[in-house]
């Protein structure tokens, strides 16, 4: 039986696993049967504009959207180096939210413009079955919290997600609106004290799942509101015992906590006594302690004690809640981690001299890390490995200096699922020989970042891999480190496998004409994110009219590219190209 002739409804059942840029691309247009379905029946698309060309949005722009408007049931906008003033763009097709009648999920990130976060948040407040929404790395104004008010006045809003808002967080005492629909609310990233958390379980009274980090800076700070309808929640939480316990003796129906502690240590008996006292409903108890055991010797004698201390009968025969004891004996500051198994959190910083001990009976349970997303490997610099057989299977991004102790490999013996991959090379003759080696293993690997680059070898535009489609030389974090590519370096980068295939490229150059250079040569390049060296931006804020580098690069680049000044680092020029 041919594709085309199979029934609608089987036709539904198919199309619902893909995206509507995927769907529109491959099927619109083949006869007109296939459009009709498109156009009239399909009621369920998932519009993604993540790493969008420009071209392809242009064309869902004018083509398909304004006839498929009222089956749109999810919606991705980002404002992100792949698709830099995408928000913008779209909105200045005359498109508003609430054409979007059936949408269900909403995510924005990385939305830089206060202006137009607020005006999609606006029109949200006619959506009458939006019920997700998630603000990543966006731009929240503190100074009225307006924003804030406006998410919590979404009237059938049941899952909010806000991660890492920009510039300063959010001042949750300005919080004025209630909402009774918010049951699952996860501020991961997002700083707040207890009188801040105070206001936000005052105006979501109906929380079940909270996703919070709290720091408190007193000894004794209150947690003032008490909330019987919280059951799960995962903390991470940075401050005193006392004030930690204050915040549990308000949870009293707790019945799940995941939680990750920096500078606290409590024994198993301590443990036991906060459980007993003011969490008596907990079935499921998961936590990470970091800290620093007092200056001394014999620190592997005081990991015996406190290990010693979580083989109680609560522990090991009640609840069957195992611990292991992690801690590198090079380390001058006596660091440790303690965590409950199997290991509960998505990322892990490992060491290569570390040893580890466990209260599990059974040396070989709990050795796969199966939640550990992103992996962070150290090398101390004696590169002395012990190696202990925890396995990474799932990974998505991984944090490396190069050149590595080898026997880590067996550690990761999947990198199926890598999709990001920052590397630092360091001196040595093995270097690129280990990163094609890592390569090699990573066949959905989509983004590979050179973190602190400090030199620049030929090899490096030697090596390959065919799932990459974004490349970083510089990170915004760490310009201090800039490597600025001359012409023969981009012509080099641009002729190499990798960046004949690339379709994101962030990167130091020399001078305005390397840009011209790299968009020319490299035929799949969609978007470019670049620091000039000879751009003389002095910070001062001017319209781009007068923007001189801007100017120019608007004059020899083609006309339907789009260019721009990042928002918070003036000298970084953001290009959406093709």
């Amino acid at each position: 039986m041919k594709f085309e002739s199979l029934p609608n409804e089987m036709l539904f059942e198919i199309f619902e696993y893909l995206d509507a840029l995927h769907l529109l691309g491959a099927f619109y247009g083949l006869n007109a049967r296939f459009n009709k379905f498109l156009n009239d029946s399909f009621k369920c698309y998932h519009l993604d504009f993540r790493s969008v060309s420009k071209a392809n949005f242009t064309t869902v722009c004018q083509q398909h959207l304004p006839s498929i408007t009222d089956n749109i049931i999810s919606l991705y906008l980002t404002d992100d180096d792949e698709t830099p003033n995408l928000p913008e763009i779209f909105l200045s097709y005359n498109f508003t939210l609430d054409q979007f009648v059936h949408l269900k999920s909403l995510s924005l990130q990385l939305i830089q413009s206060h202006d137009v976060l607020s005006k999609i948040l606006v029109q949200c407040h006619r959506l009458s079955y939006l019920t997700h929404l998630k603000l990543i790395e966006c731009v929240f104004n503190n100074e009225e919290n307006y924003l804030v008010n406006n998410v919590w006045s979404l009237p059938k809003l049941i899952n909010c997600h806000i991660d890492d808002i920009m510039p300063n967080g959010l001042y949750f005492s300005k919080l004025s609106v209630k909402a009774s629909s918010i049951k699952y609310l996860s501020m991961k990233n997002i700083i707040c004290d207890l009188v801040s958390l105070t206001y936000v379980l005052e105006q979501t009274p109906c929380l079940e799942r909270f996703n919070a980090a709290i720091i408190s800076t007193e000894k004794n700070e209150k947690l003032h509101i008490k909330t019987s309808v919280l059951i799960d929640l995962n903390l991470s939480f940075r401050g005193s015992i006392q004030t930690m316990m204050n915040l549990f003796q308000q949870m009293c129906n707790l019945r799940y906590l995941t939680l990750a502690t920096t500078y606290l240590i409590l024994n198993g008996h301590e443990w036991e006594n906060i459980l007993r006292q003011y969490l008596p409903k907990v079935e499921l108890f998961r936590f990470k302690m970091d800290f620093h055991f007092p200056q001394g010797n014999n620190i592997e004698c005081k990991i015996d004690e406190l290990l010693d201390t979580f083989q109680t009968d609560f522990w090991i025969i009640k609840h069957r809640w195992f611990v292991r004891c992690d801690w590198n004996p090079s380390n001058a500051f006596n660091q440790a981690s303690l965590y409950t198994l199997p290991y509960a959190f998505d990322d892990l910083n490992f060491i290569s001299e570390s040893h580890s001990k466990s209260t599990c009976p059974n040396k070989h349970d709990f050795l796969c890390y199966n939640h550990v997303r992103a992996l962070q490997f150290e090398s101390t610099a004696s590169n002395h490995f012990v190696y202990f057989p925890i396995q990474f299977s799932n990974i998505s991004h991984l944090e490396i200096f190069l050149p590595f102790n080898e026997k880590f490999l067996c550690n990761i013996p999947s990198l199926d699922r890598l999709k990001s991959l920052d590397v630092t090379l360091l001196a040595g003759d093995t270097v690129y020989d280990q990163l094609q080696l890592l390569l090699d293993r990573a066949p959905r690997l989509h983004l590979l970042r050179f973190s602190h680059l400090s030199d620049l070898e030929s090899r490096l535009f030697e090596i390959k891999n065919a799932s990459i489609r974004r490349l970083e030389f510089f990170t915004k974090e760490s310009m201090l480190y800039s490597w600025y590519f001359d012409k023969q370096q981009c012509l080099s980068l641009a002729n190499s496998s990798l960046g004949q295939q690339c379709q994101t490229l962030v990167v130091d150059v020399n001078d305005r004409n390397n840009v011209n250079d790299l968009i020319k040569n490299m035929k799949n390049l969609q978007s470019l994110v670049c620091q000039c060296k000879e751009d003389k931006w002095t910070h001062r804020k001017i319209s781009s009219v007068n923007d001189e580098f801007i100017q120019w690069l608007s004059e020899h680049l083609p006309s339907t590219c789009s260019i721009s000044r990042n928002a918070y680092e003036n000298s970084i020029i953001q290009m959406w190209i093709r």
